[in-house]
């Protein structure tokens, strides 16, 4: 097995939410045990004074009635004032203060319950994260990344709240949830928002108001962010988030009080709880934006323009792919654009599934050969004088090997993970079947000839797994329907269901039905149909066959002239060529020399492996019944590879009746 990203589990989180809930208790009374921030009277404030809103028991001076009450303005004693006993707001603050400090009785306490609040908060989250969030908000590195940005906010908190007389409406906590909204899902955003607002609000004994505002605000931010790839959205998802805090907070005022002078609190300018609101809103987009980057990275995400930069063809490990792996290479392009529509179809990361498309098979550029669509035709294939498990090690190391290149050449991770996950742990089929067919003398079980990575850990790495086959397998199809297409797909797809690949994915059946009628009205259109040159036509009554480069696809409604298959190439793509028991997604490939049934088969059971059949005559390829739905789209095995591309059980000639279509 591969060495792979460490996912969290309940040790590791519970280890998480100890740590950082003694961090955020740290960060939350550390103050109260610096003597050089302890008020006096008399002197000036080494720190604002905050006293949290909340009611307030009032004795009326005449007849000594007593009543509850809220105080609309808080209480707030900036940096650098001069305290005096005389002015009742310092009065209160110093009480309130002197309270807070006071070491016998109950600090100890108070301290321990305020932990306990922190580690039930660190714990909901951990666990949440580890048993319903998706496969990527699982790993270790995601959890610590988005643990580092809570305390960061915590910090940026509590400087505001000691070292500014700003109303505390200003923190910008909902920014850590609009960063995990747009590397991972709004749901583990919603759930990030409600404890970062209680850990802030516990600043301020938990005030009402306060945390209300900041989970109305962070909850709208996250809804109103719709693009993941305008920078722009962030900033109107924060004045929207802004705005809706202001009515939020408006409302409650009312509900507590009675009434909200909305003239008198704008009056106050930079003291205004509602234009604070506003602003922390947008203080929010600000800082979203700005930081989206580094933000993205701290969690273990790919920033957008870093994929961008990888999807430049300049790139050299993808110049090294193309001259040293040339057919691997351009069945990786048809690949980017055949995952990327399939992706945004449902909704997952269309851009990181083109690049993982264009980096996956790196490793064939360590011995190309071994894999068919890197040999020229005629060329003889390697694997001809080879054992079948010497041949089987030999395509599996493209896995291991491209994973060590990419990893090398400091490619990200997510990026990485696409190399060792899109055969996932399947079987090399073909050779497999190839040893048990010449008795497996050595005595070997299908372990030896497993692939030596694991399942397909998100979305963007299934859907790969599933173009991998789906897109060699669109080259058998014949004539390029719609429906032939989609059955294809759904081949190919059950297969991988019923060998448990898709399992730890996330993909859903309604993201599989979405997935095939896209990829089928993409594969439709990618094969549409040409009406060939004059000089073709011309050619082709002379009985002259026209120059391969400048062929061009016959019109649908042309009855469609059958290509002579080129000789067997027992050079497999990617080492799992259809084994003989199995019908493969992947059509004929070509089988070595050596192989008993001389059944044409291909070393990697990927469809779009497939080599062409030995030479059966073209009245059989047109013509044959065979050659529908069943034939031409043949089924992916359960259990295969990449969609078990290779010749079914009848042998080269029910292959060879699918034609090729001429571009």
């Amino acid at each position: 097995m591969l060495r792979t990203r460490i996912r969290a589990g309940p040790l590791a989180g519970f280890v998480l939410s100890v740590l950082f809930a003694a961090l955020f208790a740290v960060i939350s009374v550390g103050e109260l045990f610096i003597p050089s921030l302890s008020p006096e009277m008399g002197k000036p404030a080494p720190v604002t004074l905050r006293v949290p809103y909340g009611p307030r028991i009032v004795r009326d001076s005449h007849d000594g009635a007593i009543s509850l009450s809220y105080e609309h303005r808080r209480v707030i004693v900036p940096r650098g004032t001069v305290l005096s006993e005389r002015n009742e707001d310092h009065d209160a603050a110093m009480a309130y203060e002197t309270v807070r400090r006071m070491r016998r009785p109950g600090l100890g306490a108070r301290v321990a319950s305020t932990y306990a609040i922190y580690l039930i908060v660190c714990l909901m989250l951990t666990v949440y994260l580890r048993r319903f969030g998706q496969n990527r908000v699982r790993l270790l590195r995601t959890q610590v990344g988005m643990f580092v940005l809570m305390t960061c906010s915590f910090i940026v908190a509590k400087v505001l709240l000691l070292f500014t007389a700003l109303p505390e409406f200003w923190i910008p906590v909902a920014a850590l949830p609009l960063w995990v909204a747009i590397a991972f899902d709004r749901r583990t955003a919603f759930l990030v928002e409600v404890g970062v607002a209680f850990i802030a609000a516990s600043l301020l004994r938990f005030d009402v108001v306060l945390l209300s505002v900041l989970l109305v605000r962070g909850i709208a931010a996250t809804m109103f962010f719709f693009k993941r790839k305008g920078s722009r959205q962030l900033l109107i998802a924060g004045s929207l988030a802004g705005l809706a805090g202001a009515i939020g907070f408006i409302a409650l005022t009312v509900l507590f009080e009675g009434s909200f002078d909305l003239v008198a609190d704008l009056k106050r300018w930079l003291g205004s709880n509602v234009l604070a609101c506003i602003g922390g809103g947008l203080l929010v987009g600000l800082l979203g934006r700005s930081l989206r980057e580094p933000a993205e990275r701290a969690m273990g995400h790919v920033p957008r323009d870093k994929l961008l930069d990888l999807t430049d063809l300049e790139q050299p490990l993808l110049k090294k792919m193309a001259a040293e792996a040339p057919g691997s290479w351009e069945h990786a392009r048809a690949m980017a654009n055949l995952a990327e529509a399939s992706a945004a179809a449902i909704g997952a990361d269309a851009l990181l599934t083109r690049v993982g498309a264009y980096y996956h098979d790196l490793g064939k550029t360590v011995q190309p050969k071994y894999f068919i669509e890197n040999l020229a035709q005629g060329e003889r294939s390697p694997h001809e004088d080879l054992d079948p498990e010497v041949s089987a090690d030999a395509i599996m190391a493209h896995v291991v090997m491209g994973t060590k290149i990419l990893r090398e050449g400091n490619i990200p991770e997510p990026v990485v993970e696409f190399a060792y996950t899109h055969h996932g742990t399947q079987v090399v089929e073909y050779f497999w079947h190839k040893c048990v067919e010449h008795g497996n003398p050595k005595g070997l079980t299908q372990e030896h000839f497993r692939y030596p990575g694991m399942k397909p850990q998100t979305k963007e790495t299934a859907i790969l797994m599933l173009v991998d086959s789906i897109e060699a397998a669109s080259r058998t199809i014949w004539p390029p329907e719609h429906k032939k297409f989609e059955e294809m797909i759904q081949r190919v797809m059950f297969s991988k269901l019923a060998s448990g690949q898709l399992d730890q994915s996330g993909l859903t059946i309604e993201d599989l039905r979405i997935m095939t009628t896209r990829m089928a009205s993409t594969l439709v259109n990618m094969y549409h149909g040409r009406i060939k040159y004059p000089w073709q036509r011309e050619s082709d009554r002379a009985g002259h066959t026209p120059p391969p480069t400048a062929t061009a696809t016959p019109h649908p409604a042309r009855r469609a002239t059958p290509t002579p298959v080129p000789p067997p190439a027992a050079a497999a793509r990617d080492g799992n060529a259809a084994a003989p028991p199995a019908s493969t997604a992947r059509g004929a490939a070509a089988a070595p020399a050596s192989s008993p049934r001389g059944a044409a088969a291909a070393p990697e059971s990927t469809a779009q492996d497939a080599a062409a059949a030995p030479a059966s005559s073209a009245r059989d390829a047109a013509a044959a019944p065979a050659s529908s739905a069943r034939g031409a789209a043949a089924a992916a095995p359960a259990g295969g590879d990449d969609g078990e591309r290779g010749a079914k059980d009848e042998g080269p000639a029910e292959s060879a009746r699918a034609p090729k279509k001429t571009h």
